[in-house]
């Protein structure tokens, strides 16, 4: 068969053009009530059989629920349902907020006019093709009025099976026309696209502060783990054959500490395969460490050769919980600096409670870290500044030639009753 002749029969075969064809003829339905209404008024009005107050009573109730129908909630879900199911046109998921408001159930009813506009001339020229091709057919062998007969008629009946492909071609180009239309006018507008992309960028900010925030967990508690269990290894193997005593004790220390950080690892993991942000009782079940457990943190780090002075200025069980775990992460990051830049040297603690705030400061001697200076800070203090900004605290690092110091303030304002 050549192209042109299977491009003009395609339509014969292919489904979404009856789909179409079908969508076309519901707006002439959806006419229907609107043509009978405008009938029974026009009737009403000119046999005489109603004066002025008995065609207010017809008409005013008449035009509001003609019109009431249109602007009802859940129209635009259906005619988005149509549009997609009949149209084959691709139609974004409107907000559900703004599904309903007012301006959609305006441009839904607007897409109702169009329809019954568009099913009104379907209907209209298919009930003229129908006729003229049946009488087309028929014209050669009967006399069909105002149709020709006999043998000059001979050029109907093929006339005749081109006008139904035709009528399908042209409800074929309408229901495309729609298709494309569609999604401008049942679609998200602007304003809910704009929305919908603000949603997604904060979900995503979300995701990211979350990702974020399970790191420091990981870095945290993990490698003030690993720190201490290298540090006890590494004293504990110098005194193998002198101490054994001490090396008990050092060998306690790091499955302490191997204990602890595989509770954290845990707890880490737990988050992640539920994609929980600690919200759904993920915390409740694996309580994370606070200011409550400080002296836990300081014994460990004493365990290892350290000497840890820890100041306490302060009832810091008032201090709400999630202030608590974020300073105690903060110590903890801060012995884990001192160990790993320093060596085992003297590291104070200070832990302030005040009315409005909670103040940490800790100070070292540079010890080894002295042949080779800090420039900038690694991960641990991306990490701890991080932690601050999140309670819009604030952190400074810093030292000269003989210590280093790091303090943060943490305001407790609107956090008394943040969930723990």
């Amino acid at each position: 068969m050549p192209r042109p002749l299977r491009r003009f029969l395609a339509p014969l075969t292919d489904g979404l053009t009856y789909r179409r064809f079908v969508h076309l003829l519901l707006g002439a339905v959806i006419l229907l009530p609107y043509v009978g209404l405008g009938a029974l008024i026009t009737t009403s009005m000119t046999s005489g059989d109603l004066d002025v107050f008995g065609a207010l009573l017809v008409v005013v109730p008449g035009v509001v629920i003609a019109f009431g129908v249109a602007l009802v909630p859940g129209v635009r879900a259906l005619a988005i349902t149509a549009a997609r199911a009949l149209l084959g046109a691709t139609v974004p998921e409107p907000d559900p907020a703004t599904a309903d408001s007012w301006p959609a159930r305006r441009r839904a009813a607007g897409w109702l006019v169009l329809n019954a506009a568009a099913g009104a001339v379907t209907a209209l020229v298919t009930l003229a093709v129908l006729p003229i091709t049946i009488g087309f057919l028929f014209a050669p062998w009967l006399a069909l009025r105002p149709f020709p007969t006999g043998g000059g008629a001979w050029w109907l009946p093929p006339v005749g099976l081109v006008l139904p492909v035709l009528l399908l071609h042209a409800a074929s180009a309408s229901g495309a026309a729609l298709a494309r239309l569609a999604p401008r006018v049942l679609g998200p507008t602007p304003t809910e696209r704009m929305a919908a992309e603000l949603a997604e960028a904060h979900a995503a900010e979300r995701a990211l502060a979350e990702r974020n925030r399970l790191a420091r967990e990981l870095h945290d508690s993990v490698g003030h783990a690993l720190t201490i269990t290298t540090l006890q290894a590494g004293a504990a193997a110098r005194v193998l054959e002198t101490d054994p005593a001490f090396v008990a004790r050092a060998l306690d220390a790091i499955a302490e500490a191997g204990r602890s950080a595989l509770a954290d690892l845990d707890h880490v993991l737990g988050l992640l395969r539920n994609g929980s942000d600690g919200t759904d009782g993920a915390d409740d079940r694996a309580p994370q460490p606070d200011l409550g457990d400080l002296d836990a943190l300081v014994d460990g780090a004493r365990s290892a050769g350290v000497a840890v002075e820890l100041h306490r200025d302060g009832a810091t069980d008032a201090v709400p919980r999630a202030v608590s775990r974020e300073a105690y992460r903060i110590v903890q990051e801060g012995l884990t600096n001192a160990l790993r830049h320093a060596g085992p040297v003297p590291v104070a603690v200070r832990v302030a409670v005040r009315d409005d705030a909670v103040e940490l400061e800790l100070t070292n001697p540079l010890g080894d870290a002295r042949a080779r200076p800090r420039t900038g800070g690694g991960r641990g203090l991306a990490g701890m500044r991080e932690r601050v900004t999140v309670l819009r605290g604030e952190l400074c690092a810093g030292g000269d030639e003989e210590r280093w110091r790091v303090t943060a303030r943490l305001p407790l304002a609107g956090t008394r009753r943040m969930p723990g």
